[in-house]
């Protein structure tokens, strides 16, 4: 971190709401002093930052745990398949409890592969390797 940065140590998150024109989501925090605080982010900032937090929940849980390959896992209540619009590609999207939805676009291929696996075991497979290095934010 950089020098000139200001640290805040949140305690709890109090609330995140999205603005009407839908260009920024306010986050909501108390910080160690039990003062409330809020941190706005625009939107194009969202996706890397549920990538970073998932990458680095998985590697806190390991550090907590000393336990290598812990994965951030959520109970499935659903899941909805569609084609995108190139008829080319479908996008599977997975629904955990309290609104937690994760959408993917995979080209015909590998989406027939996964239908493949999902049906032949419940064995461990992969399409690719996991990534040796978490995603990390850094500017």
């Amino acid at each position: 971190m950089s020098d000139s940065a200001r640290a805040i140590a949140v305690q709890a998150l109090t609330h995140c709401d999205v603005c009407c024109s839908g260009r920024h989501v306010e986050i909501g925090f108390t910080d160690h002093a039990g003062k409330p605080g809020v941190i706005y982010l625009p939107h194009e900032s969202l996706s890397a930052l549920l990538a970073t937090l998932t990458a680095a929940v998985e590697e806190a849980s390991e550090r907590r745990t000393g336990t290598a390959g812990v994965q951030l896992v959520h109970p499935l209540v659903d899941w909805g398949l569609d084609r995108n619009g190139d008829d080319q590609s479908i996008v599977l999207t997975l629904r955990a409890p309290g609104g937690f939805d994760v959408s993917f676009r995979a080209a015909a291929p590998l989406a027939s592969a996964l239908s493949e696996a999902l049906k032949s075991s419940p064995q461990t497979v992969s399409a690719a390797a996991k990534p040796a290095a978490l995603a990390r934010l850094r500017h």
